[in-house]
C-alpha cells in the first residue's frame, strides 16, 4: 500500500487525480443522500421497561417499532398485534424453517422473533427501526449491521423488577422467572453502546434521544 502510494506522488496525473476527486465527491455524496439504515436495539434485564421505551421512543423519533412474533400465552390486558403478534408453536416453527426470522429465540415461556419482512420494510422506508431483543438477538443483529446497530442496555434492580411486575399484575411464575434470569442476563450490560438504568422512564427517554441525536 505504502510504495503505491509513494509511486502516485512520484509520478502525478492531473486528469486521474480529477478524476479520484470526484469519485471520492460523488462517494461522499452518495453517502449522505443515501445513509445507512439504523437499527436502534433496545435489550437489557427482563422487567426493565424495555418494550414500553422502544415504544415511546419509536412514536418520539417517527422510526417503525418491529413488532414480534412469539408462541408464549398471552396475558390479560395484552391484544395481539399491539403487544406482540401471537402464533403457534407450529406456525412459529414453519416461518422458522422458511429463513422469516431475522432473529429468533427460544425462552422458558415460548419462542420469540424479528420477521425479516417487517425489519427489511421499516428500514426501506424510513431508514430506521427500534426493536427489543434479548443478548443472543442483539448479537445476531449486530453481526448483520455492525456499527449500524445501535445497541442501548437498559436495567433496574431485582426488588424494582418485582414491584413493577407486580403492580402491573404480572403473573407470579413470569415474576419469578425474572428474577432468577437476572443475573444471567445483566452480565451482558458492557456489550452495549449506552448503558441506561431505567429508574424514571422520562429521563431515560430523554437521556437516549440525547444520546442518538448525531447517530442517526
Amino acid at each position: 500500500m505504502w510504495k503505491w502510494l509513494k509511486g502516485l506522488k512520484a509520478t502525478p496525473d492531473p486528469a486521474r487525480s480529477e478524476t479520484a476527486a470526484t469519485s471520492q465527491a460523488d462517494a461522499l455524496l452518495t453517502d449522505d443522500l443515501h445513509p445507512q439504515p439504523k437499527v436502534i436495539i433496545i435489550t437489557g434485564t427482563s422487567g426493565s421497561g424495555r418494550k414500553s421505551i422502544a415504544k415511546q421512543l419509536s412514536a418520539d423519533l417517527g422510526l417503525p417499532y418491529v413488532l414480534p412474533y412469539t408462541t408464549r400465552a398471552i396475558r390479560a390486558g395484552e391484544r395481539d398485534g399491539e403487544h406482540y403478534r401471537f402464533i403457534t408453536e407450529a406456525d412459529f416453527q414453519a416461518m422458522l424453517s422458511r429463513q422469516e426470522f431475522s432473529e429468533s429465540v427460544r425462552l422458558e415461556r415460548g419462542s420469540y422473533g424479528i420477521a425479516e419482512r417487517d425489519l427489511n420494510e421499516a428500514l426501506e422506508q424510513y431508514g430506521g427501526a427500534v426493536v427489543v431483543v434479548n443478548h443472543e438477538g442483539m448479537q445476531t443483529l449486530r453481526k448483520r449491521f455492525g456499527p449500524q446497530a445501535i445497541r442501548i442496555f437498559l436495567y433496574v434492580t431485582k426488588e424494582d423488577i418485582r414491584l413493577r411486575e407486580e403492580r402491573e399484575g404480572a403473573p407470579a411464575e413470569v415474576v419469578e422467572e425474572y428474577l432468577r434470569n437476572y443475573s444471567e442476563q445483566v452480565i451482558y450490560k458492557k456489550e452495549s453502546d449506552y448503558l441506561l438504568q431505567n429508574l424514571d422512564p422520562a429521563e431515560t427517554l430523554a437521556k437516549i434521544k440525547a444520546f442518538l441525536q448525531d447517530k442517526i
